[in-house]
């Protein structure tokens, strides 16, 4: 073999190891977001916008005719 065939070879496995690296990561981070992505439906579900949505520290709510509250 020559030695740059040697070389072509040596980069193409180093590429193989960095696409293979990529995709584990990818799976990776995209079952994170899928998880998070469900646990925020779980809180929607639970706090729906009709009813005000999550309640947020600190915040001080209005109803629909300007007056305090919210409940």
């Amino acid at each position: 073999m020559k030695p740059d065939d040697e070389r072509r070879a040596e980069e193409l496995g180093h590429l193989k190891v960095a696409l293979a690296t990529f995709a584990l990561q990818l799976d990776a981070f995209e079952l994170r977001t899928h998880e998070a992505f469900q646990a925020v439906q779980k809180l929607a579900a639970e706090n729906p916008l009709t009813d005000g949505g999550p309640r947020v520290p600190g915040v001080r709510r209005t109803r629909k005719d300007g007056l305090p509250g919210g409940q």
